[in-house]
Protein backbone atom coordinates (compact mmCIF):
# COMPACT_ATOMS: atom_id res chain seq x y z
CA UNK A 1 0.00 0.00 0.00
CA UNK A 2 2.52 2.28 0.73
CA UNK A 3 4.39 1.76 -2.62
CA UNK A 4 0.81 2.81 -4.47
CA UNK A 5 0.72 6.29 -2.35
CA UNK A 6 4.04 7.10 -3.15
CA UNK A 7 3.58 6.36 -7.00
CA UNK A 8 0.84 8.47 -6.66
CA UNK A 9 2.53 11.26 -4.76
CA UNK A 10 5.01 10.96 -7.74
CA UNK A 11 2.42 11.23 -10.62
CA UNK A 12 1.04 13.96 -9.10
CA UNK A 13 3.63 15.80 -8.71
CA UNK A 14 5.67 15.44 -11.88
CA UNK A 15 1.83 16.25 -13.50
CA UNK A 16 1.95 19.54 -11.57
CA UNK A 17 5.53 20.23 -12.75
CA UNK A 18 4.80 19.28 -16.66
CA UNK A 19 1.47 20.85 -17.04
CA UNK A 20 2.13 24.10 -15.16
CA UNK A 21 3.81 25.21 -18.58
CA UNK A 22 0.15 25.31 -20.29
CA UNK A 23 -0.66 28.36 -17.49
CA UNK A 24 3.05 30.10 -17.04
CA UNK A 25 3.96 29.95 -21.10
CA UNK A 26 2.29 33.44 -21.57
CA UNK A 27 2.62 35.96 -19.51
CA UNK A 28 6.63 33.98 -19.04
CA UNK A 29 6.54 33.99 -22.79
CA UNK A 30 5.45 37.96 -23.18
CA UNK A 31 7.51 39.21 -20.03
CA UNK A 32 4.34 39.63 -17.68
CA UNK A 33 5.93 37.70 -14.88
CA UNK A 34 9.67 36.60 -14.01
CA UNK A 35 9.23 32.39 -14.50
CA UNK A 36 9.27 32.63 -10.14
CA UNK A 37 6.16 34.66 -10.37
CA UNK A 38 4.32 32.44 -12.62
CA UNK A 39 4.50 29.11 -11.18
CA UNK A 40 4.09 30.42 -7.32
CA UNK A 41 0.32 31.64 -8.44
CA UNK A 42 -0.30 29.05 -10.91
CA UNK A 43 0.77 26.96 -8.30
CA UNK A 44 -1.90 28.62 -5.73
CA UNK A 45 -4.51 28.57 -8.30
CA UNK A 46 -3.89 24.72 -9.37
CA UNK A 47 -4.38 23.87 -5.33
CA UNK A 48 -7.98 26.26 -5.26
CA UNK A 49 -9.19 24.86 -8.27
CA UNK A 50 -8.66 21.90 -7.24
CA UNK A 51 -10.14 21.98 -3.40
CA UNK A 52 -13.50 23.66 -5.24
CA UNK A 53 -14.15 21.81 -8.12
CA UNK A 54 -13.89 18.52 -6.08
CA UNK A 55 -15.92 19.60 -3.34
CA UNK A 56 -18.73 21.20 -5.30
CA UNK A 57 -18.34 19.72 -9.04
CA UNK A 58 -16.94 15.91 -8.66
CA UNK A 59 -18.27 15.04 -11.93
CA UNK A 60 -14.57 14.45 -13.70
CA UNK A 61 -14.01 12.20 -10.55
CA UNK A 62 -17.46 10.27 -10.64
CA UNK A 63 -16.18 9.35 -14.51
CA UNK A 64 -12.80 8.44 -14.25
CA UNK A 65 -13.98 6.17 -10.97
CA UNK A 66 -16.23 4.36 -13.24
CA UNK A 67 -13.76 3.33 -15.98
CA UNK A 68 -12.51 0.00 -15.12
CA UNK A 69 -13.86 -2.53 -12.78
CA UNK A 70 -11.11 -4.42 -11.14
CA UNK A 71 -11.03 -8.48 -10.05
CA UNK A 72 -11.16 -8.54 -6.44
CA UNK A 73 -7.34 -7.29 -4.75
CA UNK A 74 -5.85 -6.29 -7.96
CA UNK A 75 -7.42 -2.39 -7.78
CA UNK A 76 -4.30 -1.53 -6.26
CA UNK A 77 -1.80 -3.37 -9.10
CA UNK A 78 -3.81 -1.97 -11.54
CA UNK A 79 -3.51 1.64 -10.56
CA UNK A 80 0.54 1.38 -9.17
CA UNK A 81 1.21 -0.35 -12.28
CA UNK A 82 -0.55 2.85 -14.20
CA UNK A 83 0.72 5.23 -12.39
CA UNK A 84 4.49 4.06 -12.86
CA UNK A 85 4.14 4.31 -16.40
CA UNK A 86 2.39 8.00 -16.50
CA UNK A 87 5.56 8.64 -13.95
CA UNK A 88 8.67 6.96 -16.58
CA UNK A 89 6.74 8.77 -19.75
CA UNK A 90 5.74 11.78 -18.63
CA UNK A 91 9.17 12.65 -16.72
CA UNK A 92 11.13 11.39 -19.85
CA UNK A 93 8.94 14.20 -21.92
CA UNK A 94 9.56 16.88 -19.20
CA UNK A 95 14.10 16.05 -19.35
CA UNK A 96 13.49 16.35 -23.09
CA UNK A 97 11.12 19.74 -22.94
CA UNK A 98 8.11 17.99 -25.13
CA UNK A 99 4.45 18.72 -23.40
CA UNK A 100 2.64 15.33 -23.33
CA UNK A 101 -0.80 14.63 -21.57
CA UNK A 102 -0.69 13.23 -18.10
CA UNK A 103 -4.92 12.58 -19.27
CA UNK A 104 -4.37 10.63 -22.08
CA UNK A 105 -0.92 8.83 -20.52
CA UNK A 106 -3.41 7.93 -17.50
CA UNK A 107 -6.13 6.26 -19.67
CA UNK A 108 -3.93 4.55 -21.66
CA UNK A 109 -2.74 2.94 -18.65
CA UNK A 110 -5.23 2.27 -17.04
CA UNK A 111 -6.50 0.28 -19.95
CA UNK A 112 -3.09 -1.49 -20.76
CA UNK A 113 -3.17 -2.62 -16.49
CA UNK A 114 -6.70 -4.05 -16.79
CA UNK A 115 -6.41 -5.79 -20.23
CA UNK A 116 -3.03 -7.74 -17.82
CA UNK A 117 -5.25 -7.95 -15.45
CA UNK A 118 -8.03 -9.33 -17.33
CA UNK A 119 -10.16 -7.09 -15.59
CA UNK A 120 -13.87 -7.06 -16.78
CA UNK A 121 -15.22 -5.32 -19.19
CA UNK A 122 -15.33 -1.44 -18.55
CA UNK A 123 -18.25 1.40 -18.12
CA UNK A 124 -18.93 2.02 -21.93
CA UNK A 125 -20.48 5.08 -21.15
CA UNK A 126 -17.63 6.20 -19.31
CA UNK A 127 -15.15 5.55 -21.69
CA UNK A 128 -17.03 7.45 -24.70
CA UNK A 129 -16.51 10.30 -22.01
CA UNK A 130 -13.26 9.97 -21.88
CA UNK A 131 -12.54 9.81 -26.29
CA UNK A 132 -15.58 12.76 -26.16
CA UNK A 133 -13.36 15.08 -24.17
CA UNK A 134 -9.97 13.98 -25.59
CA UNK A 135 -11.34 14.56 -29.23
CA UNK A 136 -13.16 18.20 -27.15
CA UNK A 137 -9.48 18.82 -25.97
CA UNK A 138 -7.93 19.56 -29.04
CA UNK A 139 -11.34 20.69 -31.05
CA UNK A 140 -12.19 23.35 -28.06
CA UNK A 141 -9.01 24.98 -27.24
CA UNK A 142 -8.31 25.56 -31.00
CA UNK A 143 -11.15 26.59 -31.75
CA UNK A 144 -12.02 29.14 -29.80
CA UNK A 145 -8.36 30.36 -29.47
CA UNK A 146 -8.81 31.19 -33.06
CA UNK A 147 -11.75 33.08 -33.04
CA UNK A 148 -10.84 35.01 -29.85
CA UNK A 149 -7.98 36.08 -31.66
CA UNK A 150 -9.76 37.05 -34.76
CA UNK A 151 -12.59 39.09 -33.59
CA UNK A 152 -10.21 40.94 -30.97
CA UNK A 153 -7.47 41.56 -33.82
CA UNK A 154 -8.79 44.92 -34.43
CA UNK A 155 -8.28 46.00 -30.66
CA UNK A 156 -4.30 44.53 -30.59
CA UNK A 157 -3.19 47.71 -30.51
CA UNK A 158 -5.43 49.67 -28.53
CA UNK A 159 -4.34 47.81 -25.31
CA UNK A 160 -2.01 46.53 -23.33
CA UNK A 161 -2.49 42.47 -23.04
CA UNK A 162 0.11 42.06 -20.58
CA UNK A 163 -2.29 42.26 -17.53
CA UNK A 164 -4.62 39.93 -19.62
CA UNK A 165 -2.18 37.31 -19.38
CA UNK A 166 -1.42 37.33 -16.00
CA UNK A 167 -5.74 36.69 -15.31
CA UNK A 168 -5.06 34.08 -18.06
CA UNK A 169 -2.62 32.24 -15.60
CA UNK A 170 -4.42 32.56 -12.69
CA UNK A 171 -7.69 31.04 -14.89
CA UNK A 172 -5.78 28.13 -16.62
CA UNK A 173 -4.34 27.12 -13.58
CA UNK A 174 -7.31 27.08 -12.09
CA UNK A 175 -8.89 24.58 -14.33
CA UNK A 176 -6.30 22.58 -14.46
CA UNK A 177 -6.26 21.78 -10.72
CA UNK A 178 -10.12 21.17 -10.91
CA UNK A 179 -9.23 18.47 -14.08
CA UNK A 180 -6.07 17.01 -13.46
CA UNK A 181 -6.64 16.79 -9.85
CA UNK A 182 -10.13 14.72 -10.21
CA UNK A 183 -8.59 12.48 -12.19
CA UNK A 184 -5.67 10.97 -10.34
CA UNK A 185 -8.07 11.06 -7.13
CA UNK A 186 -11.00 9.24 -9.81
CA UNK A 187 -8.51 6.20 -10.61
CA UNK A 188 -7.41 5.57 -7.07
CA UNK A 189 -11.21 5.47 -6.32
CA UNK A 190 -12.44 3.32 -9.06
CA UNK A 191 -9.53 0.71 -7.00
CA UNK A 192 -11.11 1.42 -4.06
CA UNK A 193 -8.09 3.24 -2.37
CA UNK A 194 -9.19 6.68 -1.53
CA UNK A 195 -12.76 8.35 -1.07
CA UNK A 196 -13.36 11.78 -2.10
CA UNK A 197 -12.55 13.01 1.24
CA UNK A 198 -11.38 16.93 1.88
CA UNK A 199 -8.01 15.13 3.31
CA UNK A 200 -7.76 13.16 0.06
CA UNK A 201 -8.48 16.33 -1.88
CA UNK A 202 -6.09 18.73 0.23
CA UNK A 203 -3.21 16.55 -0.13
CA UNK A 204 -3.69 16.00 -3.63
CA UNK A 205 -3.89 19.29 -4.13
CA UNK A 206 -0.59 20.16 -1.89
CA UNK A 207 1.25 17.46 -3.79
CA UNK A 208 0.68 19.34 -7.63
CA UNK A 209 0.80 22.71 -5.94
CA UNK A 210 4.64 21.65 -4.84
CA UNK A 211 5.13 20.30 -8.88
CA UNK A 212 3.74 23.41 -10.24
CA UNK A 213 6.59 25.33 -8.46
CA UNK A 214 9.03 23.82 -10.52
CA UNK A 215 8.04 25.96 -13.82
CA UNK A 216 8.43 23.73 -16.72
CA UNK A 217 10.80 26.17 -17.92
CA UNK A 218 11.35 23.76 -21.33
CA UNK A 219 7.94 23.41 -21.91
CA UNK A 220 7.98 27.03 -21.77
CA UNK A 221 10.30 27.27 -24.27
CA UNK A 222 8.96 25.20 -26.75
CA UNK A 223 5.40 26.41 -26.56
CA UNK A 224 6.33 30.17 -26.02
CA UNK A 225 9.31 30.48 -28.55
CA UNK A 226 10.32 27.61 -30.37
CA UNK A 227 6.78 26.62 -31.72
CA UNK A 228 5.08 30.63 -32.27
CA UNK A 229 6.82 33.82 -30.89
CA UNK A 230 4.28 34.36 -28.66
CA UNK A 231 3.35 37.77 -27.82
CA UNK A 232 0.99 38.83 -25.20
CA UNK A 233 -2.31 39.69 -27.25
CA UNK A 234 -2.00 35.94 -28.65
CA UNK A 235 -1.13 34.52 -25.17
CA UNK A 236 -4.36 36.18 -23.63
CA UNK A 237 -6.69 34.81 -26.84
CA UNK A 238 -5.19 31.72 -25.57
CA UNK A 239 -6.05 31.75 -22.30
CA UNK A 240 -9.22 32.72 -22.87
CA UNK A 241 -9.42 30.17 -25.18
CA UNK A 242 -8.30 27.40 -22.83
CA UNK A 243 -10.16 28.10 -20.12
CA UNK A 244 -13.78 28.60 -21.84
CA UNK A 245 -13.01 25.29 -23.05
CA UNK A 246 -12.21 23.93 -19.74
CA UNK A 247 -14.93 25.05 -17.95
CA UNK A 248 -17.40 24.15 -20.08
CA UNK A 249 -15.88 20.51 -20.22
CA UNK A 250 -15.10 20.55 -16.65
CA UNK A 251 -18.36 21.14 -15.50
CA UNK A 252 -19.84 18.58 -18.21
CA UNK A 253 -17.90 16.19 -15.97
CA UNK A 254 -15.67 15.50 -19.23
CA UNK A 255 -12.46 14.55 -18.44
CA UNK A 256 -9.86 16.33 -21.18
CA UNK A 257 -6.23 17.25 -21.46
CA UNK A 258 -5.29 20.33 -20.59
CA UNK A 259 -1.89 19.83 -22.15
CA UNK A 260 -4.09 19.67 -25.13
CA UNK A 261 -6.85 22.39 -24.94
CA UNK A 262 -3.84 25.05 -23.97
CA UNK A 263 -1.45 23.61 -26.90
CA UNK A 264 -3.88 24.25 -29.77
CA UNK A 265 -5.47 27.16 -28.31
CA UNK A 266 -1.73 28.51 -28.69
CA UNK A 267 -0.74 27.41 -32.28
CA UNK A 268 -4.37 28.72 -33.29
CA UNK A 269 -4.56 32.10 -31.28
CA UNK A 270 -0.33 32.67 -32.40
CA UNK A 271 -1.95 32.18 -36.37
CA UNK A 272 -5.47 33.97 -36.00
CA UNK A 273 -3.07 37.04 -34.82
CA UNK A 274 -0.98 36.75 -38.05
CA UNK A 275 2.25 34.81 -36.22
CA UNK A 276 3.74 32.40 -38.04
CA UNK A 277 4.12 29.18 -36.27
CA UNK A 278 7.53 26.04 -36.60
CA UNK A 279 5.37 23.10 -38.33
CA UNK A 280 8.07 21.35 -36.92
CA UNK A 281 7.62 22.07 -33.61
CA UNK A 282 4.15 21.23 -33.69
CA UNK A 283 4.49 17.86 -35.72
CA UNK A 284 7.32 16.98 -32.68
CA UNK A 285 4.29 17.85 -30.17
CA UNK A 286 1.78 15.90 -32.19
CA UNK A 287 4.27 12.78 -32.59
CA UNK A 288 4.37 12.95 -29.08
CA UNK A 289 0.92 13.11 -28.73
CA UNK A 290 0.14 10.15 -30.94
CA UNK A 291 2.98 8.25 -29.00
CA UNK A 292 1.51 8.60 -25.51
CA UNK A 293 -1.32 5.92 -25.73
CA UNK A 294 0.56 3.22 -27.21
CA UNK A 295 3.24 4.05 -24.97
CA UNK A 296 1.74 4.85 -21.81
CA UNK A 297 -0.44 1.40 -22.81
CA UNK A 298 2.58 -0.63 -22.95
CA UNK A 299 4.46 0.14 -19.82
CA UNK A 300 2.07 -0.59 -17.58
CA UNK A 301 1.12 -3.77 -19.60
CA UNK A 302 4.17 -4.80 -18.96
CA UNK A 303 4.35 -3.29 -15.17
CA UNK A 304 1.52 -5.58 -14.84
CA UNK A 305 2.62 -8.78 -15.51
CA UNK A 306 6.41 -8.03 -14.05
CA UNK A 307 4.19 -6.99 -10.49
CA UNK A 308 2.02 -10.02 -10.33
CA UNK A 309 5.14 -12.58 -11.21
CA UNK A 310 6.65 -11.31 -7.52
Amino acid sequence: MFFIFLAFSAAVFINGATDAANALTGPVACGALKLSRAALLAACMNLLGMLTFSILFPGVYETVSGLAHFPDGTGGTAVAASLIAVVLWSGAAWIFGIPTSESHGLFAALAGASIALGAPAPDGIQWIKVAAGLILSILGGGLVGALTARLLRSRREKYSWKKATVLGCAGTAFLHGAQDGQKFLGLMGAAGLLTRSRTAVFCCALLMLCGTLFGGRRIVQKMGHDMADVDAFSAACADIGSAVSLFAMTLAGLPVSTTHVKMTAMASAAGGSGQSTDKKVILQVILAWITTFPGCFLLAYFITKLIKMQ
